[in-house]
């Protein structure tokens, strides 16, 4: 779909065309041959055992929202640790399931400006290494977190190895390349900081202090790494099957917003789905069966959060690291709006956003931008997302749309 296309889906029907567009894509024959899954006993690490996720001291609909979307995350991370090689480990560390894999060092796309992306083919002498970050009492990757990741062989000899957030096919991951200058046992030592308060709600009490994750040594062989199957082409070839659930457990929490919230839709724009949400309560209260309440201070106005929700429009993958800016703009030229949204790591939906004070009636128009992003997307089939997004959403209102 081109960038002029100005389509603007509601609702369910926004939520349906994109889940169709994604079908199309990751129809079965677009990508060879179907794996079959791998049972998590096989997937993980003897040496380093993963308990199953507990279960989130939430409200029930709301957590199983995230324990769907946590099932179907993990399934994928099982996979990629049973088809990733023996070099790897899976470990629980405080409130996060930590696991991580070794393969041969891989290509990786940057932006360059003026929409273009540039290439940088595999260094030599290096390996890749990957770090997944799981919210333990769910199983749902967590996005936009800062770690820092140490190798050390078997003399004590400490290396920093790069650990940044970076876009894969299948499932995305902190790491880089990494390069090896002798075969030796190497231990790794994973630390994530904690989530910034910015970026959770005010209630949530999880992960407020630092998590340090220490496996036992692995051996990095140089010539066995090569051996291996560079992993951003097997993940690739095996998203079409992989994908679904988690694409079906995402659709139904962007359909659970939609339902108690004021207004929400979403368009296609190039290698973006655009979605956003004008919420009070589906975010926040005990449960799914609460209606909209919108705060309303002495001014007037009522106070709502305002919800973007950027997605891969090949995957349907929400897609972290974004810096989004909105504005919002009144039928009398009247701006409101938070500027940036911030990364919210949310028990059941995370998202960018933040609350704003709009007066109760009338009709707005919602403004999206964000720049390209600056992680690196690894591997030749990840050239996407060169571009800015700039969408606008028209008609928006504070009184709640009629739901299907």
């Amino acid at each position: 779909m081109s960038h002029e296309t100005a389509f603007v889906f509601r609702g369910r029907h926004a939520l349906l065309f994109a889940t169709l567009l994604i079908a199309m894509w990751l129809a079965p024959n677009a990508h060879g041959q179907q794996p079959a899954l791998t049972n998590r006993a096989n997937a993980v690490n003897a040496s380093t055992p993963v308990k199953p996720p507990e279960p989130m001291p939430a409200n029930g609909a709301y957590a199983r929202l995230a324990q769907e979307q946590g099932k179907a995350d993990s399934a994928v991370l099982d996979w990629v640790l049973a088809n990733s090689g023996p070099v790897k480990g899976d470990m629980r560390a405080g409130e996060l399931r930590i696991a991580f894999t070794v393969t041969p060092a891989e290509g990786w796309w940057d932006k360059a400006g003026s929409g273009q992306l540039t290439w940088h083919a595999a260094p030599a002498g290096n390996v890749h290494l990957r770090i997944f970050v799981v919210d333990a009492s769910d199983g749902r990757l967590v996005p936009g977190l800062s770690l820092r990741a140490t190798l050390v062989d078997a003399n004590g000899n400490e290396q920093s190895a790069p650990a940044d957030f970076g876009w894969y096919p299948l499932l995305n991951a902190y790491g880089g390349n990494v390069p090896i200058d002798a075969d030796s046992d190497y231990a790794l030592r994973v630390a994530v900081d904690p989530v910034l308060p910015q970026n959770r709600l005010s209630q949530d009490e999880r992960l407020t202090h630092a998590t340090i994750a220490e496996f036992p040594p692995v051996t990095i062989s140089r010539d066995a790494i090569l051996q291996l199957p560079v992993a951003t082409s097997t993940a690739f070839n095996n998203e079409a099957e992989l994908l679904k659930p988690c694409n079906a457990a995402l659709s139904a929490a962007i359909t659970a917003l939609w339902q108690h919230s004021a207004s929400g839709s979403e368009q296609p724009a190039g290698d973006y789905f655009a979605g956003y949400a004008l919420d009070d309560s589906a975010l926040v209260p005990p449960n799914l069966e609460t209606k909209l309440h919108l705060r309303i201070h002495v001014s007037g106005k009522a106070e709502v959060r305002v919800v973007v929700f950027p997605r891969d429009s090949r995957t349907g993958r929400l897609i972290p690291g974004l810096k989004p800016q909105i504005s919002i703009t009144a039928a009398n030229g009247a701006q409101f709006g938070p500027g940036e949204l911030p990364t919210i790591w949310h028990p059941w939906f995370n998202h960018y956003g933040r609350s704003v004070r709009l007066p109760r009636d009338g009709t707005y128009k919602l403004h999206v931008h964000f720049d390209a992003p600056g992680f690196r997307r690894w591997g030749r089939q990840s050239e996407r997302f060169a571009s800015a997004l700039d969408v606008d959403f028209d008609n928006v209102s504070l009184k709640e749309e009629a739901k299907n």
